[in-house]
């Protein structure tokens, strides 16, 4: 790291151990390195300089997830995060009006298929029309261009091109040299403007075995698909963000795209760069290669409000392997008065080697190999979980951990944190904030979710601060609100050897 970098980020970290003026200065200093601008469309952009070495990180981020998705049609927005590196009119196909005709007859061929499929036509007449269907695929794959959009970046010196699509939102991000910004922003407002949705229903089968691997045949991917269905009876949390399999095997091209017009819109995503940048002149590309992308409305939030939980819930599944356990308390969002004592809940209690559980089960008790905690679990705009969870060590069933796991969270209600256990908690906190700021990516990551999902940058820089604000008091009065059996949620993996022991008693 450049020197005056790493001096910078020396002094931000005396100013956390200092206080609250001290600190308040600091992240003023951090404050300074940021520019932010808006097109007339509505696209806002955060540019972070730091000019250590001559490279940029780009992070994007849409507000749409699987949150977002109808029921018939989960999956739809994992499926357009792959669609987005397939290119568009100019990257990735050797001739785009002949493309375009062919991809039209492929979706002919594919409704013709799926409605037969719907009217209940024979074996025969679909096997002929699936035929047809994937001739016409192979008619449309003469003008592609195989990963295009990808090799453009590795071959001008692009690093750490990848996406992620989480139930809230859809992440893109990568890093690239200095003197390739316009480089950059043709590329993105290509992908974001005029996105080609080519080889769908051959990509759509790559998702499909993602989810093989992810979920059906895993242990755990199935106890967490099977908890969160429990956990959640009308909010959209509930649905698996790579989508339920008979919606990955039935959803259509025109239905990715549908959903790419309604959500990937100008005013519903936020565009961050960090590095050795000069504000102004991201400015004037931004505004020559985003600036023609027409404004559309905004799509409204999720409607519809989990209703509350009236009595304990438990799922278990069997399967011969590793044991594990999941214990989840509904809690509101990001965006809640409370969120940062929620947060810190998870570092006392689970997170790292001095948390409590890690303490008790892991070194003293060794009943389990881990443990852990997440705050947001499965996203942050909506009220979710506060979810801990713990793998058994060998031959310890998974409901040994848990009477553990709950006399820790009644220890929070009944007892206040003691203050020097608070204030080692709070110093881990603002140390790992510490150790994400001192990246590119980690800054301005937290600067542009923050703006996303709570409506200001600047609530990316007060971690510390927030950290600082949280009392004894604020987290007994929490884990007493929280805590309590009628809004609890259990799941666990039961081995055969379990199982064999109940049957035998």
């Amino acid at each position: 790291m450049h020197r005056k970098v790493l001096a910078g980020f020396w002094v931000l970290a005396v100013g956390l151990l200092l206080g609250q003026p001290a600190m308040a200065q600091d992240i003023a200093k951090l404050e300074s390195q940021v520019t932010t601008f808006t097109l007339d469309n509505g696209l806002r952009f955060i540019v972070v300089e730091r000019h250590e070495a001559p490279v940029f990180t780009y992070f994007a981020q849409v507000k749409v997830g699987s949150v977002n998705e109808e029921a018939g049609r989960t999956g739809l927005a994992h499926m357009f995060e792959h669609m987005a590196f397939k290119g568009t009119t100019e990257i990735g196909t050797k001739d785009w009006r002949k493309e375009k005709r062919a991809l039209a007859q492929v979706d002919e061929a594919y409704a013709r298929w799926w409605e037969a499929k719907l009217s209940g036509s024979s074996d025969s007449d679909l096997d002929a029309l699936w035929q047809g269907f994937e001739e016409a695929q192979d008619a449309a794959r003469e003008f592609v261009v195989t990963n295009e959009f990808g090799t453009i970046i590795e071959k001008n010196g692009g690093t750490g091109l990848n996406a992620s699509t989480q139930p809230d939102v859809t992440t893109y991000f990568y890093s690239l040299p200095s003197n390739r910004l316009e480089l950059w922003a043709y590329l993105e407002s290509e992908r974001f403007e005029r996105p080609v949705m080519r080889e769908f229903y051959t990509e759509r089968d790559v998702v499909i075995e993602e989810r093989r691997m992810r979920t059906d045949s895993s242990p755990i991917g199935r106890l967490i698909e099977e908890f969160m269905g429990l956990c959640f009876l009308g909010h959209p949390y509930g649905q698996p963000t790579v989508g339920h399999l008979s919606d990955l095997q039935s959803f259509s091209r025109q239905e990715a795209e549908e959903l790419y017009r309604r959500y990937y819109v100008p005013g519903n995503l936020v565009i961050g760069l960090a590095g050795d940048l000069d504000p102004a002149e991201v400015e004037r590309v931004a505004r020559k290669y985003f600036g023609d992308w027409k404004a559309s409305p905004i799509p409204e939030p999720v409607r519809t409000i989990e209703p509350a939980q009236r009595g304990e819930r438990r799922v278990a599944i069997n399967d011969p392997g590793q044991p594990f356990l999941l214990v989840g308390f509904h809690k509101p969002s990001i965006n809640d008065p409370d969120a940062m004592a929620y947060e810190m809940l998870t570092s006392l209690v689970a997170n790292g080697r001095s948390s409590r559980l890690h303490e008790r089960l892991v070194k003293e008790e060794k009943k389990a190999v881990a443990v852990g905690a997440i705050t947001q679990f499965p996203g942050q705009l909506y009220p979710g979980l506060f979810l801990l969870f713990a793998v058994p060590a060998k031959g310890v069933p998974a409901l040994d951990l848990e009477e553990a796991v709950l006399a820790e969270l009644e220890r929070l209600k009944d007892e206040p944190v003691p203050a020097d256990e608070l204030e080692g908690v709070k110093t881990r906190m603002k140390a790992n904030f510490i150790r994400q700021m001192q990246t590119s990516q980690g800054m301005v990551s937290s600067l542009v979710g923050s703006e996303l999902l709570e409506g200001d940058w600047h609530k990316g820089l007060s971690y510390p601060m927030d950290v600082d604000a949280v009392t004894a008091e604020d987290l007994q009065r929490v884990a007493q609100e929280c805590f309590v059996k009628t809004n609890r949620n259990v799941g666990y993996i039961i081995t055969d050897e379990e199982e064999g022991a109940d049957d035998a008693s």
